[in-house]
């Protein structure tokens, strides 16, 4: 009996032990001889290929990034459900594209999702996988050599093969609470991309280092003559990943590395890659694939405004090398006729790995204004059309969904560090590139569409002199309601919220307050309503105006009492380039400025003419209806009512919590102290949210459905 329950007990333990090893540890024995690999999808030429059982299909991908980013929630909690995903892809297939893009692994739910999706319709989704290393690693101050980089980018591939093979189970800590994938999606599987995003720095680093060369020799890939450092990095890790696939699972697909403007194969003139801060270089020509990789290999770039005159900014040697190459671009085009020569320069397929227009009220680049839903999706179908013109194999829209965690370079600042994703900033570019938004609450707080008819007498604030004043917020921002006024007179709304800012009067227009008011709501028609903020509390000017004046904001700090209210602006980028650079040349590249405070008149109703997803107010009979962003009233933490403090005390942004705001009106010319009432506020620690396509969804729909057939290149 003993000798029963030892050796039941060994087979237990080694039971238990061969499922952690196989699951866990990608531990798999290759036995005996087999054919040649599986090849379901190839690169031929400039062809992305499907295999269909009987031979090759070139095929377009038309697709999109799709994440694990949910509102109240971290994406690395892996929050959204196997039933949120399905729904996700039942409207990306319905959009019309075929292909959708990961561009990290995700958790089982995702990928039970897409399992459940394709084997329940005629047109798949199509899959390109990603995988990379941690920020700490990926952005640190080690060469791509280093152990963090190198081993995990091995390590993290060899767990991405496993996971599109349904034959992994990944601990707690990297997804939601742990994941046991067991679904084979490998046969929709397109590819695989090396990297989520590089750092040029890293990428500069590994190249000048002495310690290594540009020599790779492989099983499946090598590097030429040319190829650098990093790139040798590049093509052992596809080497490393084909090998683990082809040789444990019989199969292979093509395979890349990600390639973006700030470290692509261009070579700038020296004065303007100083500007462009362009000093880093890669080149998918420089990794080859040997003839046991039948799959092949592609090429992957992410697309954004970098330097729409390249063409004209390249060094002399680089434009040698390229001759012909660079003959007749068409630089009217989207980001200046790089697309197409990206398509004549590489021998291979060229795929777009995100490419994507923002729908936020904030702006970021000069003389670019902001994007309402409808632009959004017009700029990316033209994107879209000028990749598939030049011969591009395909495209993924960034992103999918919203993403409220998202900080954005000239807002983040403002914001509270934790707890993003509790509240949805419509000023930060970064949180709106989705096709799909979130719209806070069980229902809407307010449609800013004139007509008051979700407001209650429980929203009241004030009445007076025939002015109703009434407010409401969420997630988003503040919502009032003004009855009592027309489109053609000027009336004046001040707002306190911070107990350590503001003044009491206002020298133009000349006006005095109850209260110290921090911003002033000039409600002035429709194409003249601002809102101004009293200087000191001008959160442009402390943190940017050295930036954009090239003054310290610190030495001569306006008065608490000033009574001066300045126009509210967001710093935005420059892109000018100069023939030299001098402190005068200097001076014009500083930060522009766009006048945020300006507010848009428009419906928020989509089903009138009228309609503007950017829309901050709009007149109604006898009524207005307003909507003003909290990040626009400097409250960096509206999950915890946090205000902006003194910036010239506490040198910066600190947060105060509040937990009343002050609000009042009065028409133009009236004399007395305007009178100001307050409202309530509360923060919260769990939300309501709801989904809504965008315009921007239905736009590309129209493209990629109806009028824009699907033609491959060959």
């Amino acid at each position: 009996m003993r000798k029963f329950i030892a050796a039941a007990v060994l087979l237990l333990v080694m039971g238990v032990g061969l499922y952690l090893s196989v699951f866990y540890g990608g531990f798999y024995l290759r036995l005996g001889e087999r054919d040649g690999p599986s090849v379901p999808f190839r690169t031929e030429g400039i062809s992305f290929q499907r295999w269909n059982g009987q031979g090759y299909d070139a095929m377009l991908l038309r697709g999109v990034d799709i994440s694990s980013s949910l509102p109240g929630h971290y994406a690395s909690s892996y929050a959204p459900t196997e039933a949120d995903y399905l729904r996700w892809l039942e409207a990306i297939g319905e959009m019309g594209a075929n292909a959708v893009r990961a561009a990290a692994i995700l958790d089982d739910d995702f990928y039970n999702a897409l399992y459940a999706y394709n084997t329940s319709h005629t047109q798949p989704l199509y899959l390109l996988q990603g995988f990379g290393v941690s920020d700490s690693a990926g952005f640190g101050s080690k060469d791509a050599y280093d152990k963090d980089f190198l081993d995990a980018l091995l390590r993290n591939g060899r767990g991405m093969v496993d996971v599109v093979h349904g034959r992994k189970n990944q601990a707690g800590g990297m997804t939601r609470d742990g994941s046991s994938y067991r679904k084979d999606v490998s046969p929709w599987t397109a590819g695989f991309l090396v990297g989520t995003e590089w750092s040029p720095d890293t990428i500069s680093y590994t190249d000048h280092s002495t310690l290594h060369s540009g020599v790779y020799q492989g099983t499946y890939f090598q590097t030429t003559a040319e190829a650098t450092p990093f790139e040798a990095v590049m093509a052992q890790v596809m080497d490393g990943i084909t090998h683990y696939e082809t040789d444990k699972y019989n199969a292979q697909r093509p395979i890349s590395f990600l390639c973006a403007p700030s470290h692509d194969f261009l070579e700038y003139e020296e004065i303007y890659a100083r500007q462009l801060a362009k000093h880093a270089r890669t080149d998918p020509e420089h990794v080859v694939p040997l003839p046991s990789m039948e799959a092949g290999r592609f090429a992957a770039y992410q697309l954004y405004d970098f330097c729409d005159s390249f063409s004209i900014r390249l060094s002399a040697g680089q434009r040698q090398t390229l001759g012909p190459l660079l003959e007749g671009l068409p630089t009217s085009e989207p980001y200046g006729g790089y697309l197409e020569l990206l398509s004549r320069y590489h021998t291979m397929p060229v795929i777009a790995a995100g490419y994507g227009f923002s729908s936020s009220r904030g702006a970021a680049r000069l003389n670019t204004p902001p994007y309402d839903e409808r632009a959004q999706g017009q700029r990316l179908v033209e994107i879209s059309r000028a990749l598939e013109a030049s011969g591009w194999a395909g495209g993924f829209l960034s992103t999918w969904q919203d993403e409220w965690e998202r900080k954005s370079w000239n807002t983040a600042f403002a914001a509270a560090p934790a707890g993003q994703y509790l509240w949805h900033d419509l000023q930060s570019e970064g949180q709106n590139y989705g096709l799909m938004a979130f719209e806070p609450g069980a229902e809407d707080a307010c449609v800013v569409d004139g007509s008051p008819g979700e407001w209650s007498e429980g929203d009241l604030l004030m009445e007076r002199d025939g002015l109703r004043l009434s407010a409401r917020y969420d997630a988003e921002g503040l919502y009032l309601l003004l009855e009592g006024v027309s489109r053609e007179e000027r009336v004046y709304l001040p707002l306190d919220l911070s107990p350590e800012a503001g003044g009491a009067a206002c020298l133009s227009p000349a006006l005095t307050f109850q209260r110290e008011a921090d911003f002033l709501l000039c409600l002035d028609g429709t194409d003249n309503t601002r809102l101004l903020v009293q200087e000191r509390y001008d959160p442009l000017r402390e943190r940017f105006l050295y930036e954009t004046e090239g003054e310290d904001p610190f030495l001569d700090p306006p008065a608490r009492d000033s009574g001066r209210f300045v126009p509210l602006g967001m710093a935005v980028q420059n892109p000018l380039l100069v023939e030299n650079l001098t402190p005068e040349t200097r001076a014009l590249q500083r930060l522009g400025v766009w006048e945020t405070g300006k507010l848009v008149h428009g419906s928020g109703d989509s089903s009138t003419e009228q309609y503007s997803s950017l829309a901050d107010f709009c007149f109604g009979a006898d009524c207005v209806e307003i909507r003003l962003p909290w990040l626009l009233l400097n409250v960096g933490d509206p999950a915890a009512m946090g205000v902006h403090r003194d910036y010239y005390q506490y040198y910066g942004v600190e947060l105060k919590q509040i937990k009343t705001l002050w609000v009042g009106a009065a028409r133009e010319g009236e004399g007395d102290a305007i009178p100001m009432a307050s409202l309530r506020v509360k923060g919260w620690k769990r939300l309501e949210y709801r989904e809504r396509l965008k315009e921007s969804y239905y736009v590309v729909q129209s493209s990629w459905k109806g009028g824009d057939s699907i033609a491959v290149a060959s």
